[in-house]
């Protein structure tokens, strides 16, 4: 076969050339991000119902969908929150199962529940839940909020054109209210008319929305039919309502006034002091960023043009510039990994084989990248430093194909049969050990949950750019000696390279001094080398361990939960205080405040919950002066001791998918109140230990005003609890009608009462009774009802239909802490009935579930490789040998992370898995040396004497080496770990293997040897 591609040549360096420009024009096209982009498998099902209680919605809303999606499968998980007049339920979707077909019946079921809920019920939303990514966001600023608020029509425009940008998925604009239409009451002359809310209700939806009428056949055509309706704002106030007691037409003008007010804020935002409005845009999924974020960019500052001078426009966040910087690092580090591994294979190959191998890497980078978006991976700091890994490999190939043929045309073979032969004695090991490889990644591709989500670029970036460089090292690199071969007719050296002496001197002591010393008593050597590689084991517990490290930015978010019932105003003024007391520190050059829901999805942290007693402070530290850990050690306990009654969190951006609380212990069962007495039991127990802070998803009792009707006056009167119930909503916040929607404006719509105050006056609202009197009596409401303040619960949550409290443990110190909650919860779940539980989770919990995932993956992963060793060798026993190396290399990792006191964490982990792939290599070519050796009639000795001499071993490891050298040094928290773990593992196995392979096989070979002899006899 290669006899043939060899023959055609220059055919193929075509094709080659090929793909080099298709893969040149995919890597041109991948869109750039910071890191990969995740699918979520959840929908979320958002109901309200306005005014409801909290067990109203319960009852009416969240149950009955519960219920109905209970038939559904492949459903994993249904958790829902019921607050005052909301519902929102979550649906997850299992592993495995069809989304579409999952969230098909989802909406069905929603849809068959939603016929049992009450009128006043919103139709339920049933929403993708997908993580909005923001690309750019700005602060318009002024000295006067006044002046912000006469921006709401210019803001609008900005948010329907920039909206409309290819690529960007919405926009949200914070700290402005929204406007609605209020239609206005008046208390007396709608008591005069003797018309009520209903009847204006009704006169408002029939004509806004009549019934459609459809199509019809006329004359041989189809027409629409359609009846002349009001569709303007102006047009309302002439609206007929009916009749009134004389019998004459009242108007909505003669009842009530119709006008456009702003909504109540929801936020409230400051810059650096000042008044700000908050204007975001969000990228779509599977776009480039820097193009996007430069669209956008140009929009808003063309619109720009168009401000009143007394407003600023500060930009505050750009993804691209992030994107840009990350890129500029990993881009830096890869070309000077490209250009130090061209420069380790020029030392110890002739010029040619150097130019070859440099040949050799581009191409194998440029055809790795075809499959990618085939794979839907883009570039981003995973994939990136996949490649920067694969840089290392994939040399490895093209130099031992390299120096084998080069060996050829030293033993005298010529052009064509000295490629073929060259490649020919070793293309096996070449395979198996880039399978190996493959095999090695491969199962990472499957890891579960957003860990896999997050690292599964890397594997594949690894598998396709092996598999390209194995391609190119079997065809491209024999075609390329074959070509050179023919044009120079200069021997080869004995020493090619730079340091080809010295490098063969090495390979000569090493194996005519130490490997025929050693060979004397392997047994000894071997155990002592497993011994000592068996101890480096136990410096696990005395290296630091860190599951992701905060990202290297600038920001510091601080997250604050004031107590329930705080205004808005009183919130803002709190974190004002905050954001004052931080800007004492030398290290912050910028603060934000956005009171309310927190800011717009910045810097991946937001809010769990929100109201008007929460909001978020942003701090930017200059980190010549202040790191973010820093500012959070030293301000966080401060904060807290000045507001004792806040939930107050400080936290920076974490590299890696979210992660939760370190421990979380949920409760679950039918009543609440038992529930809510557990919560507190458990809470006072775990804060006792040495914890820092401890909340749970339900939150204190909310102050509740309870209006307790007198049953015999409502029947003398013949008054129903729900127009109580109407006449005091109508009082307070008003009842919400259909959204006012022309096809141009679209507004919320209320219907308020005239002179509402913040606290009804119960005398001064009346209702006609029920008797035979004309007119009829009107009987004032503080006559029916009385008023009781007590609490009331925020929201009831429930975990797949029932009832669940979870609660969320922050340790001071994590060690024996989880053991500890463990206790408490064994002891509180030894009390419980039959229908509660207590279940342990949390963050701790998630990484002990993915080293237990990956446990398996890589068990997977050494049984794959073994038997593929196995079938090469046709051995059981020689494949242990290889895997040796793994042993080896895992135990130079730990020493490498323990000496530079680098912690243990998720992409050092990965780093030891990918060890199994990299170090294999080296053993495969070792023992396929001494076993071809041995056919040729030498001796067991002199061929693992022999072995001693293999040149491409210390190459491949150096090169392997030098490519992650700048990332072992770029400081990069997050890819740190993973290159000290690849380096010291590559470095202290290759050493090792040297030895420990040779002397192991001496020590295999013996008892083969004698099994064989006793089975003769």
């Amino acid at each position: 076969m290669l006899k043939w591609i060899l023959q055609r040549s220059k055919i193929f360096m075509i094709l080659i050339l090929l793909f080099i420009i298709v893969g040149a024009f995919t890597f041109i096209q991948l869109p750039q991000r910071e890191i990969p982009e995740t699918t979520v498998n959840i929908r979320t099902v958002n109901t309200v119902y306005p005014g409801a209680t909290v067990d109203t919605v319960e009852r009416s809303i969240t149950n009955p969908i519960e219920s109905s999606l209970s038939s559904i499968d492949g459903i994993a998980e249904v958790t829902s929150s019921s607050a005052a007049g909301f519902s929102t339920i979550v649906v997850e979707v299992a592993e495995g199962e069809s989304k579409k077909d999952v969230f098909s019946d989802v909406r069905q079921a929603v849809s068959d529940a939603s016929t049992s809920f009450p009128e006043e019920a919103f139709d339920p939303e049933v929403n993708e839940s997908t993580a909005k990514m923001p690309i750019v966001s700005y602060h318009l600023t002024s000295e006067n909020r006044d002046n912000l608020l006469s921006l709401q029509e210019e803001l609008n425009r900005w948010k329907d054109e920039v909206s409309e940008l290819a690529g960007v998925s919405g926009v949200t604009i914070k700290g402005l209210p929204e406007e609605q239409i209020i239609i206005e009451l008046n208390q007396d002359n709608l008591k005069e008319s003797g018309l009520n809310v209903t009847d204006v209700q009704s006169a408002i939806n029939n004509e806004y929305y009549p019934t459609p009428l459809g199509k019809q056949e006329m004359d041989d055509e189809v027409v629409q039919l359609s009846v002349e309706n009001f569709d303007s704002l102006d047009q309302m106030e002439e609206l007929f309502i009916g009749k009134n007691t004389a019998d004459e037409s009242v108007f909505l003008r003669d009842i009530a006034t119709v006008k456009v007010s702003p909504k109540e804020l929801e936020d409230i935002i400051t810059f650096e002091g000042k008044p700000s409005i908050s204007f975001t845009a969000y990228v779509k999924s599977g776009q480039d960023i820097p193009t996007v974020d430069e669209r956008v960019s140009q929009k808003v500052d063309e619109l720009a043009e168009g401000l009143p001078s007394e407003i600023e426009l500060e930009p505050y966040y750009s993804q691209a510039s992030i994107v840009t910087n990350i890129f500029n690092g990993l881009f830096l580090s890869l070309a000077i990994s490209v250009i130090a591994v061209i420069v380790a294979t020029s030392l110890g190959l002739s010029g040619s084989g150097a130019l070859v191998v440099a040949l050799a890497v581009p191409i194998s980078v440029l055809m790795g990248f075809i499959p990618l978006p085939f794979a839907d991976v883009d570039l981003n700091q995973i994939s990136i430093i996949g490649l920067i890994i694969a840089l290392g490999i994939i040399v490895d190939d093209s130099i031992v194909i390299n120096d084998n043929i080069q060996r050829r045309y030293k033993l005298g073979d010529k052009g064509l049969i000295g490629a073929v032969n060259g490649v020919k004695e070793i293309w096996g090991s070449i395979i198996t050990s880039s399978l190996a490889i493959v095999f090695t990644f491969l199962p990472l591709i499957f890891l579960s949950g957003g860990n896999g989500a997050f690292i599964r670029a890397l594997p594949t970036v690894l598998i396709t750019t092996i598999i390209a460089s194995t391609l190119v090292a079997l065809v491209f690199v024999p075609i390329l000696r074959y070509f050179i071969s023919r044009r120079t007719k200069k021997p080869t050296s004995d020493a090619p390279g730079l340091l080809g002496k010295p490098l063969n001197k090495l390979a000569d002591v090493y194996a005519d001094r130490l490997l025929k010393k050693f060979s004397t008593k392997p047994v000894l050597v071997s155990t002592i080398g497993l011994l000592f590689t068996t101890a480096i084991f136990g410096l696990v517990v005395l290296t630091p361990f860190e599951f992701f490290p905060a990202a290297d930015k600038e920001e510091v978010t601080v997250d604050v939960t004031l107590p329930i019932g705080t205004p808005i105003e009183e919130t803002h003024v709190a974190l004002q205080d905050i954001e004052e007391m931080l800007q004492s520190d030398d290290g912050v050059y910028e603060t934000s405040v956005f009171t309310g829901t927190g800011t717009p999805g910045l810097f991946n942290s937001s809010l769990k919950s929100t109201g008007e007693n929460t909001g978020q402070v942003v701090a930017r530290v200059n980190r010549e002066n202040q790191t973010t850990q820093g500012l959070i050690d030293d301000w966080t306990d401060k904060l807290r001791n000045e507001y004792p009654d806040a939930e107050i969190f400080m936290e920076t951006i974490q590299q890696g998918p979210p992660v939760g609380a370190p421990v979380t212990v949920t409760i679950s069962g039918p009543e609440i109140d038992k529930l809510i007495e557990l919560r507190e039991t458990l809470t006072t127990e775990i804060e006792a230990l040495e914890t820092d802070l401890v909340v749970d998803n339900i939150g204190d009792f909310e102050p509740s005003l309870e209006y307790v009707p007198d049953r015999d006056a409502l029947e003398e009167n013949g008054i129903t609890v729900n127009q109580i119930s109407q006449q005091i909503r109508l009082a307070t916040e008003g009842i919400p009608l259909k959204a006012f929607d022309n096809g141009v404006i679209k507004r919320d719509m209320n219907i308020v009462l005239g002179g509402a105050e913040d606290e009804v006056d119960l005398s001064n609202l009346e209702f006609p009774a029920t008797t035979n009197s004309e007119p009829p009596e009107l009987i004032s409401l503080d006559k029916l009802v009385t008023k009781e303040r007590n609490e009331k619960l925020q929201k009831i949550p429930h975990i797949d239909g029932e009832r669940a409290i979870t609660i969320r443990a922050f340790p001071e110190n994590e060690e024996n802490y989880e053991a500890n909650v463990k206790e408490i919860v064994e002891e509180q779940r030894d009390q419980l009935d039959a229908d509660y539980s207590i279940t342990l989770g949390g963050e701790n919990e998630a990484q002990s579930d993915f080293f237990a995932e990956i446990t398996v993956l890589f068990t997977i992963v050494i049984f794959l490789v073994y038997l593929l060793i196995a079938f090469q060798f046709n051995s059981l026993s020689l494949p242990f040998l290889v895997l040796i190396a793994v042993y080896l290399a895992i135990a130079g990792a730990i020493l490498g992370l323990f000496v530079t006191q680098t912690p243990i964490s998720f992409l050092g982990v990965m780093g030891m898995v990918s060890l199994t792939g990299i170090v294999v290599r080296n053993s495969v070519v070792l023992i396929e040396f001494i076993e071809q050796s041995l056919k040729k009639g030498m001796d067991v000795k002199e061929a693992v004497i022999e072995s001693g001499r293999v040149r491409p071993i210390l190459l491949t490891a150096i090169t392997s080496i030098v490519a992650l050298i700048p990332v072992a040094v770029s400081g990069n928290a997050l890819f740190t770990p993973l290159a000290v773990t690849i380096i010291s593992g590559i470095l202290f196995s290759a050493i090792l293997t040297l030895i420990m392979v040779p002397m192991l096989y001496l020590v295999f070979y013996r008892f083969r040897r004698k099994k064989t002899v006793q089975e003769e006899l």
